[in-house]
């Protein structure tokens, strides 16, 4: 009975300062992006801008009235906007292409006091087509890109550094790789007395403090390891659970006696930028285009 008991409070102790632990994530997530691209009406549009076109140019070459040009741009407009109506009118009537929400798996990686937070696969842009014929035979195809971002953050609190490198479609369709290697900011946390069962850990919500977003972290003190999704960290435990603002980060399941090394290194990926030049790139990128 005594080396039982002994057994089970060597494996909790254990458990509870294991320093090299995978631990798998899951949320459910639409794309960050979506384009839509449409076989418009394009050739007829092209067919009568360049009729009208020449006809004015022609028609300064004559010398005719500039009372002449005018009434031929009025006609090029009318034209123009009954061929943008009638695409309007068929959009409208269209069954809309839908894009389910997905599971996507991210995996945190700890060595002591270090950590890693990764997509398990290589984030793809999926594409979404729906073919389908008009009335005069011809065949249109819709086509959505479905854009999705992704980013690596590692942590390392010993010399407090972050390091992150991440692609954000949502304003650069480029697919760069964008590197931030940062100073790591304290977080401060509301620890509440609220828990809740995760698997098999009691776990303790909490709330952080000096964020423009809505962040609960949902962490158990049975694994001693102060990190979590997304590059959040400094709880008293492990964070199993996490919400931002609407997005839900949920645990999948989590390897505590890894059978080889668990490696930690930062990613070297992306052009390097600053935390601030990312926040002021949508307008950079905006004045490029």
């Amino acid at each position: 009975m005594k080396i039982k008991l002994f057994i089970a409070m060597f494996l909790v102790s254990f458990l509870g300062k294991s320093q090299e632990i995978t631990v798998f994530y899951k949320e459910k997530r639409r794309p960050a992006q979506v384009s839509t691209k449409q076989s418009f009406d394009n050739d007829e549009l092209t067919k009568l801008y360049k009729e009208k076109f020449a006809e004015i140019k022609e028609a300064i070459k004559s010398g005719v009235s500039k009372d002449s040009i005018i009434k031929i741009r009025e006609e090029l407009i009318k034209e123009g906007n009954r061929i943008a109506e009638r695409i309007n009118e068929r959009e409208k009537s269209k069954r809309p292409l839908t894009i389910p929400y997905y599971d996507y798996i991210t995996i945190l990686k700890i060595n002591h006091q270090k950590s890693l937070y990764y997509p398990q696969d290589k984030v793809s842009n999926d594409t979404v087509s729906h073919s389908r014929t008009n009335k005069q035979g011809r065949e249109l195809v819709d086509e959505r890109i479905n854009y999705n971002d992704s980013e690596i953050i590692y942590l390392d609190t010993s010399i407090k550094k972050k390091i992150s490198s991440l692609k954000v479609h949502k304003f650069d369709f480029r697919g760069r790789k964008f590197l931030i290697d940062e100073a790591l900011v304290i977080q401060k946390w509301e620890l509440t007395k609220e828990t809740k069962q995760i698997d098999k850990y009691l776990c303790y919500k909490a709330i952080l403090l000096n964020s423009d977003k809505r962040v609960e972290a949902w962490y158990t003190n049975e694994i001693k390891a102060p990190f979590g999704p997304k590059g959040y960290y400094g709880l008293p435990g492990l964070i199993l659970e996490l919400k931002e603002d609407r997005q839900r980060v949920r645990f999948d399941k989590i390897y505590l006696f890894p059978s080889e090394p668990v490696i930690v290194n930062p990613p070297t990926e992306g052009e390097k930028i600053t935390r601030e030049e990312l926040e002021n790139l949508s307008a950079k990128i905006f004045n490029e285009y």
